[in-house]
């Protein structure tokens, strides 16, 4: 019968003969050959054997393949080809035992439709199955059984559908399962896929920057992904190497030590290296912030208490003016004797210059701004919208603190604070998102915020939008008239 003649699906081992019949039956009148060669089947003891047969007669025949139908297992003898050659593919493994209950002994090979080739069917997703060049583990997995030869002195490795892992009692097999392997393989396809995409950013950003003369386009660097697998790919590609967090910290304790002598050597390169980072600290914040301001944390006040706490410059934006924190959970007001009427602010801050007073209360981005009914107006474009409670109530309770300054912690303040609790006291609320309300409760939001007179309110999108600002104006800050007109080759401005 001719291979070509057999269905390429899978036939379980039921369609063939039966258990007495797997003994009697002339596997050898069977016609399994290819344009290089041909399959010589026969049955010794209860095993299958089949031998590869090669049509150049220079060529010596080699053993294939068994199949032990007692113990439902194929035994394959891995082999690779070096130049035209086949060789053994690993230093010690010899043989390679699956474990293949219902494996069709009787319908075990098929012509390939790629390579008109002989093939083993039914072996496991990265297992080689081309007859003439060789069974074994493809290329691209081999790496999982040079492990195993590494750490172990077995010459067999037994892929196993269940049961024990490691090395037998005999010390010549071990034993991995299946899932085991499959599992590696697909994380090995993953990995393959991820360099193939940090390749291809790298390579746009190679093809743009060929002909961005040519066009008058500014040079670009790859696209790094968040995703940090195809970022630190995309490093090693377009720089050479990449550096892990042991790494980077070493780098800044080195940089610690060697700042004075770099001041004194090349100040200019220390501001710029400054600038440098930061610069990407301001990037990975604003990218960290933005997606903090969805999910869990945009109604977890805990964790923008810690942001602010860990990135005080922040709450500058929202004064516009020099501040710096004195305190954090600070009670302006002591409590009564019965430990009640105390009032604590998220930040006590102070004006760097004046010394002056600023309280700061944050909320979170959940936070409503105003009523999602309209108090007046409803479906009219005169719709008014009343601050919602949550809003209210923490300016409410912004102004009791501020009100607390001059009469209750002026009292108690230490030298060292050095603060004037008693000059222009201001509080500041971050709250919400301003980006979530529609027209016209966006314009009822403003009359009303506008109308306050020491109290801020910012959105979390618009301290977002600051900081982005501020990231865009550290990356290309304006440069001085005489600068500009040098780089575009203009003379200096004449003096008077």
């Amino acid at each position: 019968m001719s291979v070509t003649d057999r269905s390429i699906d899978f036939i379980d081992d039921s369609d063939g003969p039966d258990e007495d019949e797997f003994y009697d039956y002339d596997f050898e009148e069977e016609e399994l050959e290819d344009r290089l060669g041909r399959i010589d089947q026969k049955v010794i003891g209860d095993e299958l054997v089949l031998t590869r047969i090669p049509s150049n007669e220079e060529r010596d025949s080699y053993e294939v393949l068994r199949f032990d139908r007692q113990q439902q297992l194929i035994r394959i003898f891995p082999k690779s080809t070096e130049y035209g050659a086949l060789v053994p593919q690993f230093d010690r493994i010899s043989e390679l035992q699956i474990e293949s209950p219902g494996w069709n002994s009787w319908n075990h090979s098929a012509e390939h439709g790629q390579y008109a080739l002989l093939y083993v069917r039914g072996l496991p997703k990265g297992f080689s199955s081309i007859y003439e060049f060789g069974l074994g583990i493809n290329r691209d997995y081999r790496h999982v059984i040079d492990g195993i030869e590494e750490h172990t002195e077995c010459a067999v490795v037994r892929f196993v559908v269940e049961g024990p892992e490691g090395v037998d009692p005999n010390g010549t097999t071990f034993r991995i399962s299946l899932q085991r392997f499959a599992d590696y393989r697909a994380a090995i396809d993953r990995s393959r896929a991820r360099g193939r995409t940090a390749v291809r950013r790298v390579i746009d950003a190679d093809t743009h920057n060929a002909i961005a003369g040519l066009f008058g386009m500014k040079p670009m660097e790859p696209k790094y992904t968040k995703n940090p697998v195809i970022r630190a790919l995309t490093e090693e590609v377009a720089t050479g190497h990449v550096t892990d967090a042991g790494e980077r910290a070493l780098i800044a304790d080195e940089l610690t030590v060697a700042a004075p002598a770099i001041a004194r050597e090349a100040p200019e390169r220390l501001v710029q290296l400054r600038e440098d980072i930061e610069l990407v600290s301001l990037e990975a914040l604003i990218e960290q912030f933005e997606k903090d301001l969805e999910g869990p944390h945009s109604r977890d006040e805990g964790h923008w208490q810690t942001f602010f706490s860990n990135n005080r410059f922040a709450l500058q934006l929202i004064f516009s003016a020099p501040i710096v924190v004195a305190r954090e959970h600070a009670t302006v007001q002591a409590p009564d004797i019965d430990g009640r009427g105390a009032r604590i602010t998220d930040f006590l801050c102070a004006n760097s210059v004046t010394r002056t007073v600023a309280i700061v209360e944050i909320k979170t981005p959940a936070t409503p701004l105003v009523s999602t009914s309209p108090y007046r107006g409803k479906g009219t474009d005169a719709a008014v919208y009343p601050p919602h409670q949550g809003l209210s109530g923490s300016i409410a309770q912004l102004q009791s603190q501020l009100a607390s300054v001059p009469q209750s912690l002026a009292s108690r303040l230490t030298p060292e604070l050095a603060l004037d609790p008693w000059n222009d006291p201001r509080g500041a609320v971050i709250t919400g998102r301003v980006s979530a309300l529609n027209k016209e409760q966006l314009e009822s939001f403003l009359r009303y915020r506008a109308g306050l007179s020491t109290v801020v309110v910012l959105g979390y999108d618009e301290v977002l939008e600051r900081l982005k600002a501020l990231h865009a104006m550290l990356a290309s800050p304006p440069r001085l008239d005489a600068e500009a007109n040098r780089a575009e080759g203009q003379p200096y401005p004449e003096r008077d």
